[in-house]
């Protein structure tokens, strides 16, 4: 469905990606996990259309005349996206609608709305929102065009249990009906629950691109989250973290100087 071909970027010097190449599943949940500055965002913003890539390219299915433009085919849910708070939910929708130039969908909008528990709140401003339900309305804005991809930024930072649950469904159905879904996030339980294959990207180039379960028995990691810190040497990075941290408070506590 979507693929990426050595891709490459830079911001000036500083080089965030390394020829990174995969191919996302139709009907499954890919995880893109990885440290903070490995590089998920910039990728992320690539897939999407916001940035182009210092080299290297982005496709999507071959389509011939008549079909959907690219940017009708991608949907997206960025990490931190500031919203209009002084609109409604409803008001919300439509002006994201009309900055896409996509058609009011107005069934699938019902839809969406009820299926996160938004509908009893789509008249209210989103000034009045928590911070779920803003993610979740986020999240109704990036599928009412109902995208044949999905690509989502961290989205189940900050969520309630019950909000966190409504999502894992919905994303998890979704894909069910042969869509394509692709989730970065930190929460490596999430991915381990949710994700039947994981990109793992480290020092901008992909380190693992693979089944959880075969990531796990190749690592021998009893965990997701073992296996992950094992292969990218975050592993070793945290028990000498540890250790110094340990080695300065017993300095502190003998009066000698912390290193």
């Amino acid at each position: 469905m979507l693929s990426a071909h050595e891709v490459s970027h830079a911001y000036g010097s500083n080089v965030v990606l390394r020829d990174v190449s995969f191919a996302l599943e139709e009907g499954a949940v890919t995880g893109l996990i990885g440290a903070n500055g490995a590089g998920k965002s910039t990728l992320l913003h690539i897939l999407v259309g916001l940035l182009e890539p210092t080299s290297g390219n982005v496709l999507i299915d071959e389509t011939g005349p008549g079909t959907r433009r690219l940017e009708d085919r991608i949907g997206f849910c960025p990490d931190d996206l500031p919203q209009v708070e002084l609109l409604t939910g409803r008001e919300y929708l439509a002006l994201t609608a009309g900055l896409r130039r996509l058609p009011h969908r107005p069934d699938a909008e019902k839809e969406l709305l009820a299926g996160m528990r938004l509908d009893h709140a789509a008249d209210r401003l989103v000034a009045g929102y928590s911070h779920g339900m803003k993610r979740k309305l986020q999240l109704v804005a990036a599928l009412l065009h109902l995208p044949e991809v999905l690509i989502l930024d961290e989205p189940f930072r900050g969520l309630d249990p019950e909000s966190s649950a409504i999502m894992k469904g919905l994303l998890t159905s979704y894909a069910e009906r042969g869509n394509t879904v692709l989730i970065s996030t930190h929460d490596l339980l999430v991915a381990e629950q949710m994700c039947s294959r994981v990109l793992v990207i480290g020092n901008g180039t992909v380190l693992a691109d693979t089944s959880v379960d075969a990531l796990r028995e190749h690592r021998t990691g009893a965990t997701l989250e073992a296996a992950f810190l094992r292969l990218t040497g975050l592993d070793e990075t945290a028990i000498e973290s540890s250790q110094r941290f340990f080695v300065g408070l017993a300095k502190l506590g003998s009066g000698g100087a912390a290193p």
